[in-house]
């Protein structure tokens, strides 16, 4: 049933090109579905990519405003530091992963976050995550997926499930999204967190070559992770850091993401609360967007003014190690991060 849907998505999709038809819906038919999306890039261009999935689409990859409430947080935020990188050809990759590279470096060296847009450079991910019906096909249905269940990874329970379940949840909340929006807020939600990004799409998105090439003189080029996140409207990674330094890929979806830098050893105020009401030692007990000041006065006394990034389809966002990150989903999401020394 599976194949059958696939090839009802690639007749659709080869409506105006006749040309590519037949064989698009063999390599479906006859192609194991780990190689599926390496068939889709054999046989179709961008604009084919793009005129296919606009009609099913979460969102658009186009870096417009979003047209959405964002939640305030009731201190002051600076705008963070960010570059754009142009939008080139195919053939030009390496050349872009080169500029991304130059981007970067000062930053790395300085330990400052960089909000870099269109980082991504219409890598497969952003036309082909958008459908849930991509996935289907993509990942093996029976792959276990360790999700967690509640309003935050630290406020909830870790489970395992089936990714097909994960993807019929997921749908039931994008039909959700729009009518029973407030009612969602006040419901538990089910976050893929901090997955390990699936074998079968690995070639879907483009890791920055810094990242595991050490010439490029950002870092030592050694990759660790990288994951994968997926979650409705509403998840929220809450505050806390991670010891290596981190390239957030936003693929669908937006998020604002507040930055907080490392602690000063010099400020003992412990404004973060990190450890405490049984926390780990690198995550922040406080709500920030809420946070309750009878049981945290010093967050309020102490927190530095944070850097606030709105981010969006095709950016990246290079967060050094050890600052503290707030992250939350403005709209449906999918979104990867590699970490690297």
């Amino acid at each position: 049933i599976k194949y059958i849907y696939g090839v009802l998505l690639i007749e659709r999709w080869c409506d105006t090109a006749d040309q590519y038809q037949s064989i698009a819906i063999m390599s479906v038919i006859v192609q194991p579905r780990r190689q599926l999306s390496k068939s889709f890039r054999s046989f179709c261009n961008t604009d084919q990519r793009s005129a296919f999935f606009s009609s099913e689409s979460i969102n658009s990859p186009a870096n417009s405003t979003p047209k959405f409430p964002i939640p305030s947080y009731e201190g002051e935020t600076q705008p963070i530091p960010k570059c754009i990188m142009p939008v080139l050809p195919p053939h030009h990759q390496q050349k872009h992963q080169l500029d991304i590279a130059n981007a970067i470096r000062p930053y790395f060296q300085s330990q400052t976050p960089l909000l870099v847009q269109n980082l991504l450079n219409n890598c497969d991910a952003l036309y082909f995550w958008r459908s849930l019906e991509y996935w289907r096909l993509a990942v093996d249905g029976d792959t276990p997926v360790e999700v967690e269940i509640g309003k935050s990874y630290n406020s909830g329970k870790r489970v395992t499930m089936r990714f097909s379940d994960y993807l019929d949840y997921l749908a039931l909340c994008t039909k959700q999204e729009g009518e029973q929006d407030e009612q969602m807020h006040q419901q538990e939600v089910m976050y893929l967190a901090q997955n390990e990004l699936f074998h079968q799409v690995e070639n879907d998105i483009a890791i920055p070559h810094f990242c595991q090439n050490e010439e490029l003189n950002v870092g030592e080029g050694k990759l660790y992770h990288r994951m994968i996140w997926m979650g409705p409207r509403h998840t929220v990674s809450p505050l806390h850091y991670d010891p290596l330094d981190n390239i957030l890929l936003q693929v669908v979806g937006w998020k604002r993401v507040l930055l907080f830098p490392p602690d000063d050893a010099r400020n003992n105020s412990q404004w973060h609360y990190a450890g405490s009401n049984g926390n780990q030692y690198n995550t922040s007990a406080v709500d920030i967007e809420n946070p309750d000041h009878d049981q945290f006065p010093n967050f309020r006394a102490s927190a530095p003014t944070p850097y606030e990034c709105i981010l969006g389809p095709g950016d990246g966002l290079y967060i050094p190690k050890r600052w503290w990150h707030h992250v939350r989903s403005l709209q449906f999401s999918m979104s990867a991060n590699v970490w690297w020394r």
